[in-house]
């Protein structure tokens, strides 16, 4: 019997071979395991009889033990002893690889996501135990067909009994040759699964053959294929099934040393991001540049990351690395700063400048996007079939339809979302505005504000991003601009407050500005305005202390 319980806890006991009484005497050999759990008490005696088996067959072909480096007690002359401590080194690796496991078990319940990941170690531990245990079976099952082989080996007088040994012998080699697949399995499966192609790869097939052909704006699908490549810069090009956590925790706390604005300072352009990184640690404290914000680094870099990982984790069949994990940001990372809505007063100092603009994106947008709650990228993209008349009077911007080209084609209008694809109701103030005299000048295939395509006679890449900057400077010369608390995507925030006042349904004026429905029952009913929401957004009233005299003299558009 191999495993015995005693008050001080178990002990394993294992008798001597007869054959080898001579060498290391009668006595069983006996080792105490401690107060074990009985499960862990099994595993370590099964471990400790098969080892000792091995011990038994060195002791009888050599007398003794050649004992590793690493053993406790090296060069022991007493074969006996060398058994014993060879197997009591088995004991306390075991005995530590046990306490390691609990001390990592409490301090793994900080966090739901830290639970998870501690069932994830033990099942990962629990893997390695049992792969251990069928190990040291086929151990077994190998020192019992060896000690066939010996029996057949002493009796072998004839010819026809070596043949016989020599199967045997290509049996064993056989065998082995099968604990040596397992245990590279194992190890395969430990470290990810068989190798995947590398994340460069695997990126350029994802942006073109998927990303590109979900309609997903252009400019969002090449920004996050960029943050994606500064990903892979960072932490190398591996097979992507190969990638740790601790890559993706190193990656967030370089970028909360990256400055916000690096590309616009010459000195930075065209370095990596780690570079720009280590380059602002290296400043002096007080001269160091104003870093990315805990928002943006998720929004920014990891979202991209994330939804890549879900989409080519289920093509190529292994499990996300940013899966229940918890990946944190240095104390010192900087805070979020929200946008807000502009104030009355702050509207009327831009709209004071505002109206006096010659180019008609300059005079409109600010009024529209105020009152309506439009992106600068769809009001940018508005043709003059795009506004309109419906039943009852009201006006309407339309941006369900398809654009025309300028070869008389239509195309794709892109936009954020789904939701974004929508009716957006015009109030009675714009109209007031003389904004409608302005559209009826305008043929229905042109362009709504041309002046978005063009940089003097030069055409833009991007018409949204140089529209949006050029609104930020009417901003900032109306003395009401600051960096990311007050810009032009603001207006969304004032629209917003201005239906609230109001007390326009929260669905209604969501579908207004095109926010997705958050709840079942609100996704029920119309996507688009009803004609009587669309009367209630055309009579949305005047904030109080708004000054719209400088739009609504002369109304020349």
């Amino acid at each position: 019997m191999y495993l015995t319980r005693r008050e001080n806890g178990f002990r394993f006991q294992r008798r001597i071979p007869k054959n080898l009484e001579p060498t290391l005497g009668k006595s069983p050999i006996r080792i105490s395991l401690g107060n074990l759990p009985a499960r862990d008490a099994s595993h370590i005696a099964r471990l400790l009889a098969g080892h000792s088996d091995l011990l038994f067959l060195e002791v009888a072909m050599k007398g003794s033990l050649t004992l590793s480096d690493n053993s406790a007690t090296p060069n022991v002359p007493d074969p006996r002893d060398e058994v014993i401590a060879h197997l009591m080194d088995l004991v306390f690796s075991y005995q530590e690889l046990m306490l390691e496991q609990q001390e990592r078990a409490m301090k793994a319940h900080e966090t739901q996501k830290e639970v998870r990941a501690l069932a994830v170690s033990k099942a990962i531990y629990t893997e390695r135990l049992n792969f251990l245990s069928m190990f040291t079976e086929l151990k077994e099952s190998y020192i019992d067909l060896r000690d066939q082989v010996d029996a057949a080996y002493e009796e072998a007088t004839t010819e026809l009994k070596r043949q016989k040994y020599a199967q045997a012998q290509s049996k064993i080699a056989a065998f082995s040759g099968q604990i040596d697949e397992m245990k590279a399995l194992l190890e395969q499966n430990l470290d990810g699964g068989p190798r995947r192609p590398n994340m460069s790869e695997v990126l350029e097939e994802w942006h073109h053959n998927i990303r590109l052909k979900l309609g997903v704006g252009e400019k969002k699908t090449t920004t996050d294929y960029n943050r994606i490549k500064d990903f892979i810069a960072f932490a190398g090009d591996r097979p992507v099934n190969k990638y740790k956590f601790n890559h993706f925790q190193q990656y967030a706390i370089m970028l909360a040393a990256v400055p916000s604005n690096y590309n616009k300072k010459p000195d930075l352009r065209g370095r990596t991001l780690e570079e720009v990184s280590v380059y602002n640690q290296n400043l002096p404290q007080n001269k160091q540049l104003p870093t990315l914000s805990e928002k943006t680094i998720w929004t920014n870099y990891f979202s991209p990351l994330q939804v890549f990982f879900i989409d080519v984790a289920a093509q190529y069949d292994f499990r996300s690395p940013l899966l229940d994990v918890n990946i944190k940001l240095p104390k010192s990372t900087k805070g979020t700063t929200d946008r807000r809505p502009f104030t009355v007063d702050e509207l009327n100092k831009w709209f004071a400048i505002s109206a006096l603009a010659k180019q008609p994106d300059m005079k409109w947008m600010p009024l529209l996007s105020a009152f309506t709650g439009a992106r600068v990228g769809e009001l940018v993209a508005l043709q003059g079939k795009d506004i309109y008349q419906v039943e009852g009077g009201a006006w309407v911007i339309d941006l369900t339809t398809d654009l025309i080209d300028a070869d008389g084609t239509s195309k794709v209008r892109k936009v954020k979302n789904k939701s974004s694809r929508r009716i957006i109701a015009l109030p009675e103030l714009i109209i007031k505005t003389g904004f409608i005299d302005y559209v009826k000048t305008v043929p229905k295939d042109s362009n709504l504000f041309p002046g978005c395509f063009y940089q003097g006679k030069t055409r833009v890449k991007d018409p949204a991003g140089a529209a949006s900057k050029r609104l930020n400077k009417q901003l900032k010369n109306a003395g009401i601009h600051s960096n990311i608390e007050t810009t032009f995507h603001s207006t969304r925030h004032t629209a917003k407050d201005m239906m609230r006042v109001a007390k326009i349904d929260e669905r209604t004026h969501d579908k207004q500005t095109g926010h997705s429905n958050k709840t079942v029952s609100r996704n029920y009913g119309a996507k688009n305005l009803l004609n009587e929401e669309i009367e209630v957004l055309r009579a949305l009233p005047i904030p109080e202390g708004l000054d719209l005299s400088p739009y609504l003299s002369g109304k020349q558009s």
